[in-house]
């Protein structure tokens, strides 16, 4: 008797394209791999299963999620600025460590993630923390055996009408549909206590990356490409 294994692996990569005035800034452009981590993962084996015997429902799936949104950051262990030296602002009302790097399977949260648009400030009024991905994604392949999550982050995006006029960008975080993108800034930092971290809250994602950082102005727009491949 021969026994037979095949592995099914997804491979996932980001692709981050900086543009200004519409020309690509290749020195802010990054390319890296990421970790799909748990929560991730058994998405992944509960999309492809049925939830009864009827086989008309994916199993612990209702209502229906599918990948939805990206959300950026300033943590992760591939920040290389002193945040708290030369962006006192940011480090109010983005707190956090920079220690997690996108090996590591029980990552949960964006360390220290940022608004997208809306009000800056602890305290604020709720803004969008997150970014929705063009809808249907690309495919490739033949047959087809990759896919592309792409958002676009405008040049107004994350500066927050100016109160930011840099913003050093770290990490990366892939989100289903059930994330809730609009949030106080309570709602995603407890900024009573280190981490930071609210995590009855804070927007749980499914894949993580950190990359060097990438210092975003009002002049650079960020398209960011997220592909899996199996």
């Amino acid at each position: 008797m021969f026994g037979f294994r095949e592995l099914i692996q997804a491979k996932s990569n980001v692709h981050i394209v900086a543009r200004e005035r519409g020309k690509k800034v290749p020195n802010l452009c990054r390319d890296s791999h990421n970790v799909y981590v748990n929560f991730g993962r058994q998405y992944l084996a509960e999309v492809i299963s049925p939830s009864d015997a009827t086989f008309t429902a994916h199993y612990n799936d209702a209502p229906v999620r599918v990948v939805r949104y990206i959300g950026l950051g300033i943590g992760g262990d591939s920040q290389l600025i002193n945040i708290a030296g030369t962006y006192p602002t940011l480090n109010a009302h983005y707190p956090g460590l920079q220690v997690q790097d996108d090996t590591v399977l029980t990552t949960q949260f964006l360390e220290r993630p940022v608004k997208v648009t809306g009000t800056a400030g602890v305290g604020a009024s709720a803004g969008n923390w997150l970014s929705a991905v063009t809808a249907p994604p690309t495919f490739s392949g033949s047959p087809i055996s990759k896919v592309s999550f792409d958002t676009l982050f405008t040049n107004s995006d994350v500066q927050l009408s100016g109160a930011y006029p840099s913003v050093p960008l770290s990490e990366v975080g892939l989100y289903l549909s059930n994330a809730v993108a609009s949030r106080t800034s309570e709602e995603v930092y407890d900024y009573g206590a280190s981490p930071y971290i609210n995590i009855s809250t804070r927007q749980q994602l499914i894949a993580y990356n950190t990359f060097d950082t990438l210092s975003k102005t009002a002049s650079i727009a960020l398209e960011i490409h997220w592909e899996i491949q199996f």
